[in-house]
């Protein structure tokens, strides 16, 4: 992948992130006025469950998916890649809707004994409707980004939030329930996946059919060896991300308990959480839009340059991107201190929310760079190794989580996420500089 690549594709990516991140912000905005922090805070509380569900039947499907595509139609073998798109997608989709099944049985024992809170019950069975439309949404834009076309994924990112956005309009203007709760929110988001994702299918026939129109040039593997290659990339893929997403869960669950604990007042409790976890750490992540854009489109610029033993690229990837997330992390954290307050007070109408945000401002710099550092780990072929960082960052906050918060707060909770990045940034580094060393002197 060429630098002109690199650059266009992170520009194209970042501009529509932006824009569905604003548009997020909005849906945001809207949710809070009308359902208040402590529902948004019920709705957030599902998420750890999802994200579960996510992590099993989509991320790692659509990593490796990203991965392999992008070698086929780098050889021009359109056979190929259609071939591991469809296993994937078939693969996706079986394991999502597996997924939804349990959840749905389980949805009592899970909101009772998990996330001790009784209202979560019905917003997992609906919020598992979604779970096969997203899979196939997430192999579609895995296609997109292996085929270096980011542009069709940014339409559908933004076309999913404002799907999600008028849902939640026309439902809060057609129902007759007086106080609205976290319900409608999440009919909101399952309307958008389902719509985004018939959208997504609609895009992939047309470029498929375009794909289609091309001769395979070359040799065209067996199928045997593809499905084999590709399992052997996705298998390992999805148990990283299923360990890692189970820690990072078990910390959202932990969490409310934890500040409930301390206040002494679920509503209270909730509320904070809603804060946190639906306002403030949307805000830090607000400016990881273009690191995360940058990371994307360097997954399989690092992959191939690994692939020719580039070693002076890849060194001289990471340098620039290592500096370009600390240049926005400075910012981001001036700019958060400064306006932070205002910002929430304006928007939120929540001037709690923008002290918090004040406080955990400071973190910026760390958030951008250890998702960048993650990217290149993956990109170098230490996934196992960017997982396991991963989880002593979230051991360590869970730890301060459990015994500190109920002690001290809010300020143990921030303490444990500073804490925890730092470390994540420090072993992720001193882990990258290996393996340049490494290949420089192989």
């Amino acid at each position: 992948m060429s630098k002109n690549i690199i650059i266009k594709g992170t520009l194209i990516l970042t501009i529509a992130g932006l824009l569905t991140k604003l548009l997020g912000f909005y849906n945001r905005i809207f949710l809070t006025r009308i359902i208040g922090v402590k529902e948004l805070g019920v709705y957030q509380l599902i998420f750890p469950i999802f994200m579960l569900a996510i992590s099993l039947s989509c991320q790692g499907v659509a990593t490796a998916l990203t991965k392999h595509i992008s070698y086929y139609l780098s050889k021009r073998d359109y056979t190929g890649a259609k071939s591991v798109f469809r296993l994937g997608l078939a693969i996706s989709v079986v394991l999502s809707s597996f997924s939804a099944i349990i959840i749905y049985i389980f949805s009592n024992y899970i909101s009772m004994a998990l996330l001790k809170n009784s209202d979560c019950e019905a917003l997992l069975r609906i919020i598992t409707v979604s779970l096969p439309f997203i899979a196939v949404k997430s192999c579609v834009n895995a296609y997109f980004l292996g085929d270096s076309n980011p542009k069709l994924q940014g339409i559908l990112h933004m076309f999913e939030q404002i799907v999600r956005i008028t849902s939640a309009y026309i439902l809060t203007y057609c129902v007759t329930i007086t106080n609205l709760d976290a319900s409608m929110a999440t009919m909101a988001m399952v309307i958008s996946e389902i719509l985004s994702s018939l959208l997504a299918v609609f895009l992939y026939k047309n470029k498929a059919c375009i794909d289609t129109s091309i001769k395979t040039s070359g040799k065209t593997i067996p199928k045997q060896i593809i499905t084999k290659s590709y399992l052997q990339d996705m298998l390992p893929i999805t148990a990283n991300n299923l360990i890692f997403t189970i820690f990072a869960s078990l910390e959202a669950m932990v969490l409310p308990a934890m500040l409930y604990k301390y206040y002494t007042s679920s509503d209270m409790a909730m509320g904070i959480y809603g804060i946190i976890t639906g306002i403030v750490i949307p805000f830090l992540l607000f400016p990881a839009t273009i690191t995360t854009s940058l990371s994307t489109m360097l997954l399989p610029a690092i992959s191939n340059a690994k692939a020719t033993n580039d070693c002076e690229k890849i060194n001289k990837a990471i340098k620039y991107c290592v500096v370009f997330c600390s240049i926005l992390g400075i910012i981001s954290f001036f700019g958060y201190y400064t306006l932070g307050e205002w910002a929430c007070l304006v928007a939120f109408k929540s001037e709690e929310a923008g002290i918090i945000l004040r406080k955990m401002c400071f973190m910026c710099p760390l958030i951008y760079l250890s998702s960048l550092f993650s990217t290149i780990l993956n990109g170098l072929d230490k996934a196992f190794k960017n997982m396991l960082i991963n989880i002593i960052g979230l051991i360590i906050r869970i730890s301060i989580t459990i015994y500190l918060v109920p002690i001290h707060g809010l300020s143990a909770y921030i303490l444990g996420i500073a804490l925890s990045y730092f470390i994540i940034v420090i072993l992720m580094g001193l882990s990258i500089r290996q393996c340049s060393k490494i290949r420089i002197e192989s």
